[in-house]
């Protein structure tokens, strides 16, 4: 399909229209320069370069996945790695697990800012290739580890290589596939997280930490040599029209102070972050001991290990079926359906897990599992609704990075409190589920603000944004006075 100039013309003076028919609700008068140069845009179907834009993606999932199934062979084998390990403490692991996360936070940081700059040097998919030989060369060497030292500066520096993948990786699924098809890919990655992760917990448990290490950063090689021969740059997406660049709907996961701080002026948002931030405490302090508490509580590392990942499953159609009531009955309660049902499942949630933790019965887990993801899919239509569109990639960095940092917090602490007495791990594991409890509260707040800040974004919004035009100053221009 080509778009003439003529064409062009005709759609923002339609625009103008609709502007000129909201002065009475906003007070102000948006207008748009008319005069816009000739351009040249090709958008047409490629058969050819969807195939291989499919083939890629699947291979960057696969890679997702692996990274997961690699670390969820740690929490299978905490206990083998203090027996067996020299040098290896419960204080030690606690602070592996929060350096781990700080390089992690780094990694992520620094990618979102330098990942553009990097690709004009080396190309983007030169970055991904080298970003995922560091956490495969990493996690293969762990299988050879000879002391805890060893141990913990390899798997430091995997994190490097996990760290880059969010801002790299994502960048590359969002720069592919349209805003109509985000949504989807971004919610297959997530089954890729869930699915890793259990599978690496179950085939650590099975075969050890050093099999499962060597067997992940086999599997990894593999898929990114398939990459490497068959993956094709996220640019062609561009280069070939197929993806339609919606406002300035960016997704680099780059963040800045001042982004933050207007992100934090967003009521709705800054209420799910500190929510996030509570989550954090408690999924990862579960995330990597869980299954080492559940030991100790059925004295079964086998049915510990079962309970985990079974009541775990419950998390995958929790997450689905809690983003497609949200996006049926969004509009209930005066568009606070989202609210609603994510605020209701977390209440719930949490309270199945908390009974869950005191008495290990497999039906409080998957409940628990099942209620308390219904805000996960929820979260970030949230967060959609309520951004402009250049600040949607920030607040996605910035979910995550709250998650880190309440994963930080709540390993500092776990270390601190079992350097000596293991025993205060059963204590801290309730704790950090009534905070999370407690921060599930800050949902109210979306009670009152989210329909009106979710309003105010529509009234901005660009009608006619799958245009495409080779001026971004006239673009951004264009995006700021609306």
């Amino acid at each position: 399909m080509k778009i003439t100039h003529k064409r062009l013309i005709r759609l923002i003076e339609e625009h103008n229209t609709f502007l000129e028919n909201l002065d009475h609700q906003i007070g102000k008068d948006y207008r748009f320069e008319k005069k816009i140069p000739k351009f040249k845009i090709l958008l047409q179907d490629n058969l050819w370069f969807k195939l291989r834009r499919n083939n890629t993606f699947c291979l960057i999932f696969g890679l997702y996945l692996m990274i997961y199934f690699s670390m969820g062979i740690l929490p299978a084998n905490i206990d083998d790695l203090l027996l067996n390990l020299q040098g290896t403490s419960s204080f030690g692991i606690g602070l592996l697990i929060t350096i781990n996360l700080l390089t992690s936070m780094a990694s992520i940081i620094f990618f979102g800012y330098y990942t553009n700059y990097l690709a004009k040097k080396i190309t983007r998919k030169s970055l991904f290739i080298f970003t995922n030989c560091i956490w495969i060369i990493s996690y293969g060497l762990l299988s050879i580890s000879l002391n805890f030292s060893m141990f913990f500066i390899l798997l430091v520096i995997s994190a490097i290589g996990t760290g880059a993948f969010l801002p790299i990786g994502f960048s590359m699924i969002g720069d592919f596939y349209s805003p109509q098809e985000r949504g989807t890919k971004f919610g297959l990655m997530q089954f890729g997280y869930l699915l890793g992760n259990g599978v690496g917990i179950i085939i650590g448990g099975i075969i050890g930490w050093r099999m499962g290490f060597m067997l992940g950063a086999i599997i990894g090689i593999i898929i990114l040599s398939a990459y490497f021969f068959h993956g094709i740059d996220s640019e062609h997406g561009i280069a070939q029209g197929v993806v339609d660049l919606k406002a300035t709907a960016v997704y680099n996961y780059k963040i800045t102070s001042k982004d933050v701080m207007n992100l934090f002026k967003i009521k709705s948002v800054s209420a799910i972050l500190i929510s996030v931030f509570c989550s954090g405490l408690a999924i990862f302090t579960l995330g990597n001991w869980a299954i080492f508490y559940l030991t100790n509580k059925v004295n079964s590392e086998v049915l510990a290990t079962f309970l985990y990942i079974f009541s775990g499953l419950g998390a995958l159609p929790g997450s689905i079926i809690g983003g497609k009531l949200g996006d049926k009955y969004h509009h209930l309660f005066r568009n606070r359906g989202r609210m609603i049902f994510s605020f209701l499942g977390l209440l719930i949630g949490i309270s199945f897990l908390i009974g869950f933790y005191i008495h290990p019965f497999l039906f409080l887990g998957i409940i628990g599992y099942f209620f308390t993801y219904f805000a996960v899919g929820n979260q970030f239509a949230i967060y959609t609704e309520v951004c402009i569109p250049r600040l949607r990639s920030s607040v996605n960095g910035l979910n995550n990075l709250m998650l880190n940092l309440g994963g930080i917090i709540g390993n500092l602490v776990l270390s601190a409190l079992i350097q000596n007495n293991i025993d205060m791990l059963n204590i801290y594991i309730l704790i950090v589920l009534l905070f999370w409890l407690l921060g599930s509260f800050m949902w109210i707040i979306l009670y009152f603000y989210y329909p009106y800040e979710s309003e105010r974004v529509k009234l901005k919004a660009l009608p006619y944004a799958q245009v495409l035009l080779p001026n971004k100053d006239m673009v951004d221009k264009f995006l700021t006075e609306i």
